[in-house]
């Protein structure tokens, strides 16, 4: 996927969840694959420069038109495929775990979809905030943290998304770690405290 039009996408999605003008919406979708198919459409307008997008969605953010070009190609899906097959052929154990790879390879879709469609209908609330963000699980290490999109609308620019001591974010750690190796500068670390 192209960055750039995911950050867009996002910034939308924070500036008018529930509403008619939020790209992933659970609210103007009759079923999760309607919303998904209206996200696609939205993802690839952004992309071709013909869906319309305000200036605050694109303010400070980086221009790589060729990794954006690269990212959004039939070649670097390809190339991707033949990553996952090529994982696959090496470690797969039986023959069955070649029913997995589908599910791979659309994993960016299906997370999406998980976290969009349901993290606004089920789970719990740790803030009262106008939208319907829930965190989905109590421990998320297969989302590795965004089910907690209930800590993440309250608190979007946190690189930990858990604020209780049961939530774990397992990227918060790899953050800091890649920070404190210079790999990566933290433009301002918000320090959620972890409530009890």
């Amino acid at each position: 996927m192209s960055p750039r039009a995911y950050a867009i996408m996002h910034r939308m999605h924070h500036a008018y969840t529930d509403t008619e003008k939020d790209p992933h919406s659970p609210s103007f979708s009759s079923n999760i694959f309607k919303m998904m198919w209206r996200t696609k459409n939205i993802y690839s307008g952004i992309v071709k420069g013909t869906y319309p997008v305000e200036e605050r969605f694109i303010k400070n953010l980086p221009e790589w038109p060729l990794f954006d070009k690269w990212a959004n190609s039939i070649v670097s899906k390809g190339l991707w495929v033949t990553l996952y097959l090529a994982f696959f052929i090496v470690f797969a154990t039986s023959p069955w775990l070649y029913l997995l790879l589908p599910i791979v390879i659309l994993m960016g879709a299906f997370h999406g979809a998980l976290i969009n469609w349901f993290a606004h209908k089920y789970g719990y609330i740790n803030f009262k905030l106008k939208n319907t963000s829930h965190n989905l699980v109590f421990v998320d290490l297969l989302m590795l943290g965004e089910s907690y999109h209930n800590n993440h609308h309250k608190h979007p620019s946190s690189i930990n998304f858990g604020t209780r001591w049961h939530e774990i974010d397992p990227v918060y750690p790899i953050i800091l770690f890649l920070k404190w190796l210079r790999i990566i500068r933290v433009a301002k670390l918000q320090v959620v405290p972890v409530t009890l």
